[in-house]
């Protein structure tokens, strides 16, 4: 039996839901190892042993698996952001769709099911619609004195085997104190790193203009030895760097979230990044003076057009569906995924005019609007308040009447209205978390004709359809996964329940 600081060659079989190889030893015990694909054969080091399972390093790869690739993205490795993007993009849409069929089958229980592979991204590189980039005085850096751990060369493919293994082993710190070349980092985060940021100058998630707004706000601040906010210090005026841009429309926005309010370097920094990249169509400045790291201002200040943008999504039929994206607000950050997965909607929901619809989680009125036109009415539930300001403008912004929505926490809704009378079918679209599980078992004694569920982890939904089931009022009808996020481990999917 292996022990922790063992060294063995494995064969590596599949990955698990965080992106990890997996290799199995002849009695059955498992071992999970970053940086390795199925098919490879590696050596690896033991550095964590439990009774049913270790955690391992990746030391060599002994022989290469014939589905890895050079990853274009020469922080690979070491950003979080593409754990899998070493790897052949079709055996990623294999991975995603056993992701979904190993947690209906491990977790919910369901046996029989027919699982179509996850729908493709037609676009893999450049497919988001929004980015957080993070400020840090933490910059992350080798122990090797002003030896980055990125390349020279921002556009040489590093991300092979031996470029992971090297900054697998490397240990890591980051120097603390104020602004100066060495510590300021404007990026996004090292995994299980909370304030270590990578100062990334390119990045292949949303698109070139999106890397030059990037590097033009590091550039600026940086020029003028501006303060960057510590967690530990609790101080510092730079926050965060949010860009917005929209796919089917020209709009571009710029959110610059700060910890206080410097009406003269921010009008500076907001005129010259418009003389620089004209087609930005709004600017805001966020304040944030939270103690917790999270992207979002408790007040703002419209720098430059409107403060918001607006995106549309097409039907398959060929309608479009415009929606109004405050600085706030949540929309699906694959635009062309997006209208794919509520296509998906519309074709497990199949929605009659006769149809009046329950939408809960519903966000800003994504996918109520988007069947508006299908159905005779819908009623979105979401406890978020601004969300629900969002809803009711984009219903106006569609002219969607038959829409309706309501500010309520979900279970409070079904505690109040346990007979939700003259609603014969039900979206939800919960949070990764999934639902609770008192919804749940209210939920299973119900008799909606159908319910749509849509989520963003498989796991949360198959434990939360098998409690749905369990009372024998549904069954699942037909799944459909989706890739929103290509060279991620992460998958949306798409579930039809039927009442019996």
């Amino acid at each position: 039996m292996i022990k922790k600081n063992d060294e063995i060659v494995v064969k590596i079989s599949e990955l698990n839901s965080e992106g990890k190889g997996v290799s199995k030893l002849e009695n059955g015990f498992v071992i999970f190892s970053a940086g390795t694909l199925p098919g490879d054969e590696v050596l690896i080091y033991i550095r964590k042993k439990k009774s049913n399972y270790a955690e391992a390093k990746l030391i060599k790869i002994i022989s290469k698996s014939g589905n890895r690739i050079d990853p274009v993205c020469p922080y690979f490795g070491i950003c979080g952001g593409c754990k899998i993007q070493n790897y052949s993009y079709s055996k990623q849409l294999e991975f995603k769709t056993r992701l979904v069929k190993d947690a209906f089958e491990r977790i919910g229980k369901f046996t029989g099911l027919t699982i179509p592979e996850a729908l493709k991204s037609d676009d893999v590189f450049y497919y988001r619609n929004k980015m957080e980039f993070s400020f840090s005085d933490d910059a992350w850096l080798t122990d090797a004195p002003g030896q980055m751990i990125i390349p020279p060369n921002p556009h040489l493919q590093v991300g092979n085997a031996e470029t992971f293994i090297t900054l697998q082993n490397t240990t890591y710190k980051g120097e603390q104190g104020g602004c100066n070349a060495s510590k300021f980092a404007l990026g996004l985060h090292v995994p299980r790193f909370h304030s270590k940021i990578i100062d990334i100058e390119e990045c292949f998630l949303q698109s070139t203009v999106s890397n030059d707004i990037l590097n033009f706000t590091r550039d600026f601040f940086k020029s003028r030895n501006i303060s960057l906010y510590s967690t530990k210090t609790q101080c510092g005026f730079l926050r965060f760097l949010i860009i917005r841009q929209s796919r089917n429309t020209d709009d571009l926005m710029v959110n610059i979230i700060t910890y206080d309010y410097n009406k003269e370097l921010i009008n500076e920094y907001s005129d010259n990044l418009r003389t620089s990249i004209p087609y930005i169509t709004t600017i805001i400045n966020s304040i944030s003076s939270s103690k917790a790291q999270v992207a979002k201002g408790e007040r703002e200040y419209i720098l430059s057009g409107s403060g918001f943008i607006t995106e549309k999504l097409k039907t398959d039929s060929g309608k479009e569906y415009q929606y109004k994206i405050s600085p706030g607000s949540f929309f699906q950050t694959n635009t062309l995924q997006a209208e794919k997965l509520f296509n998906t909607v519309v074709e497990l929901g199949d929605f009659r005019k006769s149809d009046n619809v329950l939408d809960l989680y519903c966000g800003a009125g994504s996918i109520s609007i988007f069947i508006s036109g299908l159905v005779y009415k819908v009623l979105g539930i979401e406890l978020v308040n601004d969300s629900i300001v969002d809803a009711k403008i984009n219903s106006q912004l569609n002219e969607a009447e038959n829409t309706e929505f309501i500010t309520s926490d979900i279970k409070d809704f079904f505690e109040n209205y346990k007979t939700i009378s003259g609603y014969n079918k039900l979206i939800l679209d919960p949070p990764r978390s999934g639902l609770h599980p008192r919804i749940c078992e209210i939920l299973s004694e119900m008799k909606f004709e159908k319910i749509i569920y849509v989520s963003c982890n498989p796991h949360t939904q198959a434990r939360d359809l098998q409690i749905i089931c369990n009372k024998g009022n549904y069954e699942i009808e037909k799944l459909q996964p989706v890739d929103m996020f290509p060279h991620t481990y992460h998958v949306e999917n798409v579930v039809c329940l039927v009442n019996l």
